[in-house]
């Protein structure tokens, strides 16, 4: 039977699909995710009316198309994440299963915020046919998240008003300042005065948090030498660790490089750790921290012999309000809180914290660090290398940049934020800076502008690495070049020696 002769709406039988495909059309539509399936060459080859409707796109003339250019309607910063996470499923698609957030990531799309899960196609026998993207509308979450930080912010901030003034009167009638107190009275209103000191911890870490998420922590960076921030952090916490008798042994490396940093925010990340150890040390136990130098990073170490973290609380330690359930802890006031605040602000400085730990044994709590590029010990050099400062929001793909120039023989320096490009340019001799348009402080255009007008850097070639369009001429002429993101690691190269010889 020809097509002709087929009643209205129906296909010839050899061309109708088998069982089997029309169970899986219609599973792939009834889905409410979107689903995006391309082959080795980058071609799509499937994908449901969920994925279309993300995408603003026709189903119909998908197919067969290159991924990418399906990407248009993404943000510029989520179409870069989007692109950067399968170019490393492309590059090493059998590791996928055990690099923690390698395939996952955030997009946005006009106003709603979608999450995109990307797995590679493996056949039995291990054979990589492609990638399988999952697209999910995460909007409403995202807002609720963000709803909820701002309701503990507000009202956190409103609690500091009357818990400021509790606090000031209770500490001015212990002192006496309206008349004598017997004894009883003051055992109450030291009941008071430690519980209020409680509050404002629990709220000044719920600020804290709500902060760092929100994004309104803003690093003061400067040259921190962490000999001296550690003294200051033990100062604050030896009182502390006097009244229950534990002996406190500082090991400083005098020879261990600075690095760039906030140093109040740096002071609380080690008064954390300290303060940690000290609560759930016993009296006359050992409390130790120590600084030292490893290649490339500053390395810090609070040891304690203290009641230990078991293999489960450790894996959860550093989560939000987490308290074992380990009854030496539950005995001892806490927030649950400023394990998770530190991470958050070893993480902003580009470091990593962990903790290692056996029950009855005590813990080590370490934190590593960056050492501040160009600050190394200065010996004889035969050849001196150029100096480039990459600036770059995204951590793995700054590091991947840097990582490329130092194997060309060049002097790589990061960073993450304007402020910290800024910075650096300033503290350190540069010979060349390529920068990131999208910056999560300032624009692109900002920091170059004020790169331009200081006249210390205002000489320093700068090239653009962006998937924004390049600085219209009169806008950003002084720039030194552009790049796409999604470059070639020879002709950038290239382009970076072409400005440096100029």
């Amino acid at each position: 039977m020809d097509l002709a002769s087929s009643p209205p709406g129906t296909l010839p039988a050899d061309h109708r699909p088998s069982p089997a495909a029309a169970v899986e059309r219609a599973v792939l539509a009834s889905i409410v995710d979107g689903v995006l399936v391309n082959d080795v060459t980058e071609r799509v080859t499937l994908l449901n009316e969920a994925a279309a409707q993300f995408l603003q796109i026709e189903r119909r003339t998908a197919v067969g198309r290159p991924v990418r250019t399906l990407f248009d309607s993404f943000s510029a910063r989520g179409r870069l994440t989007l692109e950067g996470a399968m170019d490393r499923l492309f590059a090493d698609p059998y590791s996928a299963q055990y690099a923690e957030g390698i395939t996952e990531t955030i997009v946005e799309i006009g106003a709603r915020v979608i999450q995109a899960h990307l797995s590679p196609v493996l056949t039995e026998v291990g054979e990589f046919l492609g990638l399988v993207t999952v697209l999910r509308d995460v909007t409403r979450e995202v807002e609720s998240e963000r709803a909820k930080t701002d309701f503990v912010s507000n009202v956190s901030h409103e609690l500091r008003t009357p818990l400021t003034a509790i606090k000031g009167y209770t500490d001015l009638v212990i002192r006496q300042a309206a008349g004598p107190l017997n004894e009883q009275q003051m055992n109450f209103l030291q009941v008071v005065q430690t519980n209020a000191d409680r509050l404002t911890t629990l709220i000044n870490e719920l600020l804290d948090i709500s902060r760092i998420e929100s994004g309104r922590v803003k690093l003061d960076t400067q040259t921190v030498f962490l000999q001296g921030t550690i003294e200051t952090a033990v100062e604050m916490v030896r009182p502390y660790c006097d009244q229950r008798r534990q002996q406190m042994v500082v090991e400083l490396d005098p020879e261990a490089g600075p690095v760039l940093g906030d140093e109040n925010r740096l002071v609380q990340v080690v008064g954390n750790l300290l303060s940690n150890a000290s609560r759930y040390t016993p009296e006359d136990g050992r409390i130790k921290v120590s600084l030292s130098q490893l290649e490339g990073f500053v390395r810090v170490d609070v040891s304690d012999t203290g009641i230990g973290i078991s293999p489960e609380d450790q894996a959860k330690i550093f989560q939000r309000f987490y308290r074992s359930e380990h009854p030496a802890v539950q005995l001892v006031a806490g927030t649950g809180l400023g394990l998770s605040i530190t991470k958050m602000l070893v993480e902003m400085h580009a470091g990593r914290v962990w903790v290692e730990s056996e029950p009855g044994h005590g813990s080590t709590f370490t934190v590593v660090l960056p050492v501040h590029a160009g600050t190394a010990e200065v010996g004889p050099q035969i050849s001196p290398r150029q100096r480039v400062l990459v600036v770059e929001d995204n951590r793995e793909i700054a590091e991947q940049i840097a990582l490329q120039l130092r194997g060309e023989g060049f002097d790589a320096l990061v960073a993450l934020t304007g402020a910290q490009a800024l910075a650096l340019a300033r503290a350190e001799r540069v010979d060349l800076v390529t920068l990131d348009m999208l910056l999560p402080d300032l624009t692109g255009m900002e920091v170059l502008r004020q790169l331009k007008a200081d006249p210390e850097t205002a000489s320093v070639p700068v090239i653009v690495v962006s998937v924004m369009s390049p600085p219209a001429p009169g806008q950003g002429g002084s720039a030194g070049g552009y790049g796409e993101r999604s470059f070639a690691l020879e002709k950038f190269v290239e382009s970076v020696r072409e400005a440096l010889a100029r």
